[in-house]
């Protein structure tokens, strides 16, 4: 071969090299690309899936919807459906008649003499004596209003037997007669303080206990001799015996006949034993009257104010023998001035001659105008930003106390749906005073549509609250104790109702009534 050929030998085999270069850079890269064709080919087998056809879906919006709409629903006031409600109205005791629920009620008065709660030296029987009248009050759902005397006109004296030995006493004819113990005697007055304290540390919160009177000194432990005010407790006892009381209950409200010494300024409500007969007036000693000298007019908004009516007018009240005057007063009146929660009536619950007729008639109304009462005034439920099934809520109701004085124990309004969640809307209602409202407002995020069809109930809760006890409130829909109610959105198609986030055709039920596109837009 010359050099010539030999030349062009050499360049044919550089060009063949070149060419092969290329196309296995070509073909990597293809490989690199497509990295599938590097499997082999599975073989047929039974065991495999068979892949699945995916199904059209509903439509559902893409973006959330600018519509909204509120459903309301308006209060229907109705005060006789409250009847009942715990810690107000009328009551009487179980020591003096088996009441019926002529005027329907939930608590009872006890009266219990010293000597029985301390039969001896020790501590207090309390076991043995305070609690099965608890216990009974409590099987009949009714919260106990309690008084301990150690003086009862026309009954034996109170003061324990191995005290009688060295504490003397006053003979008295009035009343009854009686003997009022020497409210002086050091030995006596360290047994009371004593006892306070124990009866504090067993029962202060005791959800039996609606409320408390101081009682122990003076004629029926209501904290006077008259006319003998020579023998009552001297002023620097009584103060101790009532910082006692305050010291010892925190929890459970107590109660004292007059607004004397420095109990305005403390946890203290008051009590009227002569209701209606020395309540309103000029006189300087109506209970009234009293409260507005001591500065204490006020002081119902934040503790108690009860009583008893007048024994000798019980009879008559609510009739046509019942004439308005100085020492026959307007009960109605009585009870809007002074804020009054409740009343000891025998009279209305008496065996031999209880109230019937149009004196029932007028119990019952009186009744129901005493203490708190609640209304849900408006119910506000509104729905918007409509996606994938989901939209925002907020509730608000507005509630408002109908009545003449507040609810004096925690007290809680709590939502729940149909499937049993619940949310406590407020949990101070005991702070809302009559003639005001409050708009409670419950704001929730990302909620499935179907929520909106249910029915939802509104609830008064209090821990104070026995057994079967339930707070109405005043509104024609009250169902035991519960406030239902079920919002009302959705769209109308040829007269058929179609629920929120449904579809129809390729349109939405949006929360306003009306069709939208999965891409929010309004149907054509």
């Amino acid at each position: 071969m010359d050099q010539a050929q030999q030349a062009l030998r050499s360049s044919i085999e550089m060009i063949m090299r070149s060419r092969k270069t290329v196309w296995m850079v070509l073909w990597c890269a293809l490989l690199l690309a497509c990295p599938e064709t590097l499997e082999p080919a599975p073989n047929p087998s039974p065991e495999q899936p068979t892949p699945q056809v995916q199904q059209p879906t509903e439509p559902k919006p893409t973006r959330p919807s600018s519509a909204e709409k509120t459903w309301t629903r308006p209060g229907d006031y109705d005060r006789p459906i409250t009847a009942g409600n715990p810690l107000k109205g009328f009551l009487t005791s179980h020591q003096w008649t088996t009441p019926d629920q002529r005027v329907p009620h939930r608590l009872e008065f006890l009266y219990l003499p010293f000597d029985r709660i301390m039969p001896t030296a020790g501590a207090p029987d309390f076991d043995g004596v305070l609690e099965p009248y608890l216990e009974a009050s409590a099987a009949r759902h009714n919260h106990m209003i309690l008084r301990f005397y150690l003086d009862y006109p026309g009954r034996a004296a109170a003061l324990p037997g191995w005290l009688s030995d060295t504490v003397s006493c006053t003979p008295y004819e009035e009343y009854g007669g009686g003997c009022s113990p020497n409210y002086d005697d050091p030995r006596l007055q360290a047994t009371l303080l004593e006892f306070i304290e124990a009866f504090g540390d067993r029962y202060d919160g005791d959800q039996r206990l609606g409320f408390i009177q101081l009682g122990l000194l003076g004629f029926w432990g209501e904290w006077h001799t008259y006319p003998h005010g020579e023998i009552f407790a001297p002023p620097a006892f009584q103060r101790e015996v009532i910082a006692a009381f305050d010291t010892a209950f925190d929890a459970t409200h107590l109660m004292l006949r007059y607004p004397i010494h420095d109990s305005p300024e403390r946890a203290i409500g008051f009590h009227d034993d002569s209701f209606a007969y020395s309540t309103l007036g000029d006189v300087p000693w109506f209970f009234h009257t009293k409260l507005v000298e001591a500065g204490a007019d006020e002081r119902w908004r934040e503790v108690p104010i009860g009583g008893e009516v007048y024994p000798e007018l019980q009879s008559s009240l609510f009739t046509d023998d019942f004439v308005v005057d100085t020492y026959s007063q307007d009960f109605l009146r009585c009870i809007e001035e002074t804020h009054a929660s409740w009343m000891i009536n025998h009279g209305v619950f008496r065996p031999d001659g209880g109230y019937e007729g149009r004196q029932l008639e007028g119990a019952q109304v009186a009744a129901l105008a005493m203490g708190y009462e609640f209304a849900v005034n408006r119910i506000d439920f509104t729905a918007s930003s409509l996606r994938d099934g989901l939209v925002d809520t907020t509730l608000r109701v507005v509630l408002s106390n109908t009545g003449v004085a507040p609810f004096y124990y925690p007290l809680a309004l709590q939502l729940e749906d149909e499937s049993g969640n619940r949310w406590e809307l407020a949990t101070d209602l005991q702070s809302l005073q009559p003639g005001r409202e409050r708009t409670l407002e419950l704001n929730r995020t990302n909620v499935p549509v179907h929520h909106l069809s249910e029915t939802y109930s509104l609830r008064l809760e209090s821990p104070i609250l026995l057994g079967d006890q339930v707070i109405r409130f005043a509104d024609r829909d009250t169902q035991g104790g519960t406030l239902a109610f079920q919002p009302d959105f959705g769209c109308t198609v040829d007269d058929e109702n179609v629920a929120v986030g449904s579809p129809v055709n390729e349109c939405i039920c949006d929360v306003d009534g009306t069709f939208i596109t999965p891409a929010g837009l309004p149907c054509p």
